[in-house]
């Protein structure tokens, strides 16, 4: 819920200026050090958005509306900011019961519980790979840069196999293709007090 109060707060205001992004800033990185994750990594993590709304920034600077492209890269890395935030503090299963709590779609919640697990198929697969490559003598290089592309295709064919299993096994086991959740706990008192504070703050931005 503040996530998407932040989110919102942040849309809203059509011509932010420095001192109210200044103020998301110190928030998200306050936010940063309360839940004592890396604020620089998450810093430089969050840049990941820039490639994607840079072009458009680009074009609308090009047009000779400095302002409004600032803003949109500023927003943006914003954003990107205040999800880190969320999914970096907050563990997945209640990430899912909160999705399903705001009545989300069910198809929506379930498709990114099983991407999040079968990143973890894959990853396990990159690594033996990677065990399999250095026990080979195999040496970062341009020979190996060129075997890159036959490996991603390796990597995928091995990381669907194990994925098709693990769907079998599902099946087996009387999958009805909504996975179970437990039901969601009740806000502690702390949790209640950081909420209604960060809404009251993002509320404030506007009238600064």
């Amino acid at each position: 819920m503040l996530l998407l109060g932040f989110l919102i707060s942040l849309a809203l205001v059509r011509n932010a200026s420095a001192a109210q992004l200044s103020i998301y800033f110190i928030y998200l990185v306050l936010v940063f050090r309360a839940a004592k994750l890396p604020v620089l990594r998450m810093l430089w993590i969050s840049l990941i958005v820039v490639p994607f709304v840079g072009l458009f920034a680009l074009v609308i600077y090009l047009s000779g509306d400095v302002r409004r492209a600032l803003l949109i890269l500023t927003k943006s890395y914003l954003s990107a900011l205040a999800v880190m935030a969320c999914v970096s503090s907050t563990p997945l299963p209640r990430l899912v019961q909160a999705a399903r709590s705001l009545y989300m779609p069910a198809f929506l919640v379930e498709v990114t519980q099983l991407i999040y697990r079968y990143l973890f198929v894959l990853g396990g697969e990159i690594q033996m790979m990677r065990i399999a490559f250095s026990a080979r003598a195999g040496r970062p290089g341009r020979r190996a840069f060129q075997s890159a592309s036959g490996m991603v295709a390796v990597l995928f064919g091995r990381a669907y196999g194990k994925a098709t299993a693990v769907h079998s096994a599902m099946l087996s086991r009387a999958f009805t293709g909504t996975l179970n959740a437990s039901h969601p706990s009740a806000p502690s008192m702390s949790e209640f007090v950081a909420l209604i504070a960060g809404l009251s703050l993002v509320v404030a931005v506007h009238f600064v």
